[in-house]
């Protein structure tokens, strides 16, 4: 029997750390903060209701987790992840079960999406048309016997859904309507995840070759992917400052202040290597950490 196989077949005692650390705390903060910056975008349309935003919070921790439960185990399946190669926080890593992992990941969409359905049907009804294209749009990346996430579209999947589509509705069912400041909100976060998919990819792309995952960096040069992740991230500025124009409204230029933070980065991935020796991802993740949290702050001063 395999080390694969064993792990399967004889899961460790559960430990409830052991889930936490598996369900990634960084990314539900990343999340919810996409939530909590969606509904800040939207609040000069209409009051917000308490109730409604933290319905809309509680939907983005329950997608969290099954986001990245869900990725965990596709990647164990596809061998992506193997005991000997893989991050010490994946649910593979922590002995968990694989099979109680992809139960608990699907448990985590159900939920965000009972949370979705019920903010679309009383607001907009028809969107409810949009949740059922977001999740085909995730599951066409990860999961089937082609994911259009090997095959070098994450990048482009990302910024349209993950970012773009997720923040205009999230910001749409909690108001009711949309306009153009909404627009350019959910454009900014489509850039900045759009950037963070590019940083992961271009970390990885020995590893994914290895394995047969085709990635926009395998299929463009170093030079062009360094510069889409620079347009990426200054796409994100670009759109805040639309939005402040737009609204007459200089707080919302607050995110600004990274800047100096960002062109450090940038700086830094321009003249270093793509593969794995490149600056740690984790830099970008505390960037829209700051930035969403920045956003949000502006929005209410």
């Amino acid at each position: 029997m395999t080390t694969d196989s064993a792990a399967l077949s004889h899961p460790r005692p559960v430990r409830l750390l052991d889930w936490v650390h598996a369900a990634g705390p960084p990314l539900i903060l990343v999340l919810v903060l996409q939530g909590a910056y969606a509904v800040s975008a939207a609040h000069h349309l209409e009051n917000l209701s308490p109730w409604r935003v933290g319905l809309t919070l509680a939907m983005f921790v329950f997608d969290g987790i099954g986001r990245r439960l869900i990725n965990d185990y596709e990647d164990h399946a596809r061998g992506l992840d193997r005991p000997d190669r893989v991050r010490p926080d994946s649910s593979l890593a922590l002995g968990l079960d694989m099979r109680a992992v992809r139960r608990v990941g699907m448990a985590g969409f159900v939920l965000a999406w009972v949370c979705a359905g019920y903010l679309a049907v009383t607001t907009t009804p028809w969107l409810l048309l949009s949740i059922p294209i977001l999740y085909f749009a995730y599951f066409a990346y990860a999961g089937g016997r082609r994911p259009l996430g090997h095959r070098g579209l994450g990048e482009a999947l990302d910024f349209v859904f993950t970012g773009t589509m997720v923040t205009l509705v999230v910001g749409w069912v909690n108001v009711g309507r949309v306009d153009g400041a909404l627009v350019l909100a959910a454009l900014g976060a489509g850039f900045l995840f759009m950037s963070l998919m590019l940083h992961n990819n271009a970390r990885d792309v020995e590893k994914d070759a290895a394995v047969g995952k085709t990635t926009l960096p395998q299929l463009v040069s170093p030079s062009v992917t360094k510069s889409l992740y620079v347009v990426g991230l200054s796409g994100f500025y670009l759109c805040v400052v639309g939005i402040a124009v737009l609204l007459s409204a200089p707080w919302y230029l607050l995110p600004l202040i990274t800047v100096p933070w960002t062109a450090a980065l940038a700086v830094t991935v321009l003249r270093g290597p793509i593969g794995e020796r490149m600056v740690s991802w984790a830099r970008l993740y505390l960037l829209m950490i700051a930035n969403f949290a920045l956003f949000s702050v502006g929005a209410w001063l």
